[in-house]
């Protein structure tokens, strides 16, 4: 998919993408134009037409008729991760394998999803496991962890269990003096230790599928 993509449109995906990870209002169809260099409105339609005929970008209609400003599908987010993001390392839905942060270019289309409008560090981990299939987790997904040690209850985080030094992503829930790592497929149960033996590494911001899906 991403080998089929022009320079042209993969310069707007990249636009797009650097306009939503910094939480920016999705832009005009003008301003994709002049941001890869397009000289014309017309231009920019056809590749914002084109993207969005292979499910890379949506421009919904709002409720008066209007079409709204193009922004990434789901799809979308995956072409632009999918250029390089070599794997370094898994993080284990389940128990018992080591999480490693994967290495990424400073400018590279992956990039964009590590900027964080807090200023928190973010990086990627990949899944390994089955537990968190009920919230749309599967095996082989690309995970945007943000460094945060105190995330929300009902928050999915990537957590360090101390005493065996395992790290999983798990949806936390604190109760008194312990936490319960929430797992997501009936298979799997509940993890509960004490709040002391449990570090949270981070909260889970973006889940990304393989293009091969």
């Amino acid at each position: 998919m991403v080998e089929a993509l022009n320079h042209r449109r993969l310069e707007i995906l990249r636009f797009l993408a650097r306009c939503a990870s910094k939480g920016e209002t999705p832009p005009s169809v003008r301003e994709v134009g002049n941001a890869v260099g397009l000289r014309s409105s017309k231009s920019a339609h056809a590749h914002l037409n084109t993207l969005e005929s292979e499910g890379l970008v949506e421009r919904p209609a709002s409720t008066r008729g209007k079409t709204r400003p193009p922004r990434l599908t789901e799809k979308g987010w995956e072409a632009v991760l999918a250029i390089d993001v070599p794997l370094l390392g898994r993080i284990a839905a389940g128990r018992g394998l080591e999480a490693v942060a994967i290495r990424h270019e400073a400018d590279s289309p992956a990039s964009e999803l590590l900027y964080s409008p807090s200023g928190k560090k973010r990086y990627f981990l990949r899944v390994v496991g089955q537990s968190m299939t009920g919230a749309r987790i599967e095996d082989g997904d690309l995970l945007v962890v943000e460094e945060d040690e105190s995330p929300p209850d009902g928050a999915v985080v990537a957590a360090l269990l101390r005493e065996g030094e395992e790290v999983t992503v798990k949806r936390l829930h604190r109760e008194g003096d312990k936490v319960r790592l929430e797992p997501h497929n009936g298979d799997h149960e509940d993890i509960i230790v004490p709040a002391k033996q449990v570090q949270i590494q981070g909260r889970v911001t973006h889940v990304i599928h393989p293009p091969a899906r």
